[in-house]
C-alpha cells in the first residue's frame, strides 16, 4: 500500500522525487500553448512547477468556496494534472531545435535543477531519516488546523455548521477563511489513497520549497540570464525565510511565495516583449492563485511583483500604456478566477487589518522577536539566525548579511532605471520599519520581509554583478573571482544549515508526532462508542481531536485555538453527545499531569495518552485546573485569585476534592488553619483546611461543570530575596476526585 511507504525514508525519497518530476510537465503544457514553450523561452520549464501549483490552486480553492465537497472532484483533477502532464512532456519532445540562454550550456542546466532539488531536502532534512509521514520541522499548532480544515473540506460542503463532529465542528468556524492550503493537502491525501491529511504535510512544504526554487530561477534567467546569477538567487531567496515559514508552520504564506516571482516574471515579459496578451493571462491566474493562498498579503506582494512591468527601455509613456493594457488584461481573468470566494476574503483582509491595529493582543506576537533588534537587522534582513533569540551574536553571519544589504543597496542603485520597482522597494522598507521600530510587531515584520525575499534577493544579485563588473580586472589573476562567490554563497547557505539545526529538535519532533498518532490505535479501540477526551497537553489534545475521527468525542478540557472565545460557542454545536453513554475516557499517559479519574479502570497506555474503560455509573474525571499562579506538574499554588476545576461525569451528586495541602513561603509564620470558599453548583460556603490531607465536600452535576476554591487568608510579605511574587499560600499535591453519599457539611 502507498501509504505504508511514508514513513520510511528510501521510499519516501523516491515519492518526493517523483513528484518533483511530475510538477514542470502540466504548468508547462500550457505555457506552451499560451505561445511560452521552450523554443521561445529558455526558463518555460523551469516556470511549469509555478504553473501547475497556480492551477491546483485555483480549482480546489475555487471549488472549496463555491461549496463544492472536493472529495467530489479530486479525481477528475489528478487526471487532468496527469493529461496536461503527458501532454507536456509530448509538446516538450516535440520541440527539435535546442534553444539557451546565452552561454548556457546543458550541464548548467542540470546544475540548476539539481539545486531546485536540493534545497527542500536542505531544509527539511528529518525527511530522509523519518519520512514523509510525520511533519517534524514544526510543532506550532498552526499545521494541526490546516489538517483539520483539509479534513473538512473532503468530507462536507464548505458552510455546513452545527450537529458536526468535533473535528469538522471546529473546522466550520474556519469556513470563511483563506483555505487553499488545506484544499491542496486534501488533494495530496486522495492521491495516497485517501490517507489523513497530516501525512501529507511534509510532501506540501517540500514541492512548495521545490516550486519556489525552480519559480526563482524562471525568474533569475529572465532578467539576468545568467546561471551563476539564478543559482545565488535561489540560495539567497530560497533557503533562509522559506525554511522560517516552514518552522513556523504557516503553509499559507509559503504558498504564496513561488507565484510572486511569477507574477514578475510575466510582468517583465509583458514589458518589453511581444506576447503582451498571453503574459496578461498568466499574471491573471497567478494573482487570482494569490489572493486565494493569502489575501492579507497578496495585495501588496502582487503590487510589488508587478512594478516589473514597467520597462526600463521605454519613454515613460508607452511604458506607462503597456502596463496599464496588461493589467486590463490580467484584471478581469483575475476576477473570473477569484469570484467564488472574492466577497468572503475580501472581508476577512478588512477584519485582519483591524486585528493588526487594534490595541488588544495582535496575531503572531513574539514570533522571530530578533527582527525588533536593531543591531541583529543585517543578520536578521537575511534569515540567517539573528530572528531567533536564543541565537547569539556571531561575526561571520553579521558580516554575510551586512555585505548583503551593501549589495542590495548598489543593486538598487544600479537598477535606478526601473523606477517603479525602487518605489516599491521603498514601500517595502516603508512597512519594515512602521511595524518593527514604531509597532513593535516582529510577525507582522517577518511577513513583510520573507515574502519580498526574493525582491531583496534580486537587488543583492544585480550589485553583486555589477561589484564583480568592477573588480574583475583590477584582481590578481591568482585570484578566481568565481571562486570568492562560490565561497561566499556557500558560507550564506551552511550558516542557514546550522542555524536550523539548532533551533528545530528533528528526532524530538518526530518521536512526538508518532506518539500522538496513537490516537489512531485507540480510535480503532473505541471505534464508535462515546468517548470523553480529557487531554491536558495542549498538543496531545488537538491531534486526537484529529485522529478521533469515528466516535462521538466529548472534549474537556478545549485547548489552544479551540479555547479561543470566539471558537468554543462552534465547539459547543457539535453533534450532542449523550453523556450517560460514555464508555471511554482518554487522558494523557504522563500521570504528573494526566486527569483524575474515578470509575473506569485503565485499559490501554501509549507514550501520549492512556485509555480507560469505565466500569461505575458514577464515574467522574477532573478534567483541567485553571489556576491564577500556573499549573505544575504535581502540584499547584492556592492563593490570591480563585482556582478553577473543570469535573465532569454523568450523574449529578456528592463527591470530595482529595488533596494533601502544604504551607508555602507566603503563608501566615505557625498557622495550621486555613480559611477556604468553595463555589459549586449548590452555591458558595466557606470551610477550615489544614496542612496535610484533607476531604473538602463538594456537589457535581451532569456534564461538565466548574468548581472554584479560593484561599480567603491574606498572604504575607515575601521572604528578603524571594523572585517569585505569586501569592503561595498552600501547594495542593496528589489532589483528585471522588464520589460520596455523604451528605454535604
Amino acid at each position: 500500500m502507498l501509504s505504508a511507504s511514508l514513513s520510511h525514508p528510501l521510499p519516501s525519497a523516491l515519492i518526493v522525487l517523483a513528484t518533483f518530476l511530475l510538477m514542470p510537465w502540466p504548468g508547462y503544457a500550457l505555457l506552451h500553448l499560451l505561445g511560452f514553450g521552450r523554443h521561445r523561452w529558455s526558463a518555460a520549464v523551469f516556470a511549469g512547477p509555478a504553473v501547475t501549483l497556480a492551477l491546483w490552486i485555483t480549482v480546489l480553492s475555487g471549488a472549496a468556496w463555491a461549496s463544492i465537497s472536493l472529495r467530489t472532484i479530486f479525481g477528475p483533477i489528478w487526471i487532468g494534472t496527469l493529461v496536461l502532464a503527458a501532454l507536456g512532456v509530448a509538446l516538450r519532445w516535440s520541440i527539435h531545435s535546442h534553444v539557451a540562454a546565452a552561454g548556457e550550456t546543458k550541464h548548467d542546466v542540470v546544475l540548476l535543477w539539481i539545486t531546485a532539488g536540493v534545497l527542500p531536502f536542505v531544509i527539511m532534512p528529518a525527511t530522509l531519516r523519518f519520512g514523509i509521514a510525520d511533519f517534524v520541522n514544526s510543532t506550532y499548532a498552526d499545521p494541526w488546523s490546516y489538517a483539520m480544515v483539509s479534513d473538512y473540506l473532503s468530507t462536507v460542503a464548505r458552510g455546513t455548521e452545527g450537529g458536526l463532529s468535533a473535528l469538522h465542528q471546529y473546522a466550520s468556524h474556519l469556513m470563511n477563511t483563506r483555505n487553499a492550503s488545506s484544499a491542496i493537502l486534501a488533494h495530496f491525501a486522495y492521491g495516497f489513497g485517501g490517507i489523513k491529511a497530516d501525512q501529507t504535510m511534509t510532501l506540501f512544504c517540500l514541492l512548495l520549497l521545490f516550486t519556489n526554487a525552480t519559480a526563482l530561477i524562471a525568474f533569475a534567467r529572465s532578467v539576468f540570464e545568467r546561471t551563476e546569477a539564478a543559482l545565488c538567487l535561489a540560495l539567497l531567496a530560497g533557503l533562509g525565510w522559506p525554511a522560517n515559514i516552514v518552522f513556523a508552520g504557516n503553509f499559507d504564506q509559503l504558498l504564496l511565495l513561488p507565484l510572486l516571482p511569477m507574477i514578475a516574471t510575466f510582468a517583465l515579459r509583458a514589458s518589453d516583449k511581444i506576447n503582451l496578451v498571453t503574459a496578461g493571462v498568466m499574471i491573471g491566474l497567478f494573482s487570482a492563485a494569490a489572493l486565494f493562498a493569502y489575501v492579507e498579503l497578496a495585495f501588496i506582494g502582487v503590487v510589488i511583483a508587478m512594478t516589473f512591468v514597467i520597462s526600463p527601455r521605454l519613454r515613460l509613456g508607452p511604458a506607462i500604456g503597456r502596463a496599464l493594457l496588461v493589467t486590463c488584461i490580467a484584471v478581469p481573468i483575475l476576477i473570473v478566477l477569484a469570484w467564488p470566494g472574492l466577497g468572503a476574503l475580501m472581508t476577512m483582509l478588512k477584519g485582519q487589518y483591524a486585528l493588526t491595529t487594534a490595541a488588544t493582543a495582535r496575531p503572531g506576537d513574539g514570533y522571530f522577536i530578533g527582527l525588533l533588534t536593531a543591531s541583529r537587522l543585517p543578520d536578521t534582513l537575511w534569515a540567517m539566525g539573528g530572528e531567533f533569540p536564543q541565537t547569539r551574536l556571531i561575526a561571520l553571519p553579521w558580516l554575510l548579511g551586512t555585505l548583503l544589504s551593501a549589495l542590495a543597496l548598489l543593486g538598487a542603485w544600479l537598477e535606478r532605471r526601473r523606477w517603479a520597482v525602487i518605489i516599491g522597494l521603498l514601500a517595502v522598507a516603508a512597512a519594515l520599519f512602521h511595524f518593527n521600530f514604531r509597532e513593535h510587531y516582529s510577525y507582522a515584520t517577518y511577513k513583510i520581509v520573507s515574502i519580498n525575499s526574493w525582491m531583496l534577493g534580486f537587488l543583492a544579485v544585480s550589485g553583486g554583478i555589477g561589484l564583480t563588473r568592477w573588480l574583475k580586472p583590477r584582481l590578481p589573476r591568482r585570484l578566481s573571482l568565481t571562486t570568492v562567490v562560490t565561497t561566499l554563497t556557500l558560507a550564506i547557505a551552511i550558516d542557514r544549515t546550522v542555524v536550523q539545526a539548532n533551533v528545530i529538535r528533528f528526532k524530538h519532533n518526530a518521536l512526538q508526532q508518532q506518539a500522538y498518532r496513537e490516537a489512531q490505535q485507540i480510535n480503532a479501540i473505541v471505534q464508535h462508542a462515546p468517548t470523553l477526551l480529557a487531554s491536558r497537553d495542549d498538543l496531545a489534545n488537538e491531534w486526537a481531536v484529529f485522529y478521533l475521527s469515528d466516535p462521538p468525542v466529548l472534549i474537556a478540557p478545549y485547548r489552544l485555538y479551540m479555547a479561543q472565545a470566539h471558537v468554543i460557542p462552534f465547539m459547543e454545536r457539535a453533534k450532542p453527545i449523550d453523556i450517560a453513554s460514555i464508555r471511554y475516557i482518554v487522558t494523557d499517559r504522563n500521570d504528573a499531569i494526566r486527569a483524575s479519574v474515578w470509575g473506569a479502570r485503565r485499559i490501554w497506555d501509549g507514550n501520549a495518552y492512556s485509555l480507560w474503560e469505565i466500569n461505575d455509573a458514577n464515574w467522574v474525571v477532573l478534567a483541567d485546573v485553571i489556576n491564577p499562579n500556573g499549573f505544575e506538574p504535581g502540584g499547584i499554588w492556592l492563593g490570591g485569585k480563585t482556582t478553577e476545576l473543570l469535573v465532569v461525569t454523568a450523574q449529578p451528586g456528592l463527591a470530595t476534592l482529595d488533596a494533601s495541602l502544604q504551607p508555602g513561603s507566603r503563608a501566615p509564620i505557625g498557622a495550621e488553619l486555613f480559611h477556604a470558599t468553595i463555589k459549586d453548583h449548590a452555591g458558595s460556603r466557606a470551610i477550615e483546611v489544614t496542612a496535610g490531607e484533607n476531604r473538602l465536600p463538594i456537589n457535581v452535576t451532569a456534564g461538565r461543570s466548574f468548581i472554584s476554591i479560593g484561599i480567603d487568608d491574606a498572604p504575607t510579605t515575601p521572604p528578603p530575596g524571594t523572585a517569585d511574587s505569586r501569592p503561595m499560600i498552600l501547594r495542593m499535591v496528589n489532589y483528585g476526585i471522588q464520589r460520596t453519599s455523604q451528605p454535604l457539611r
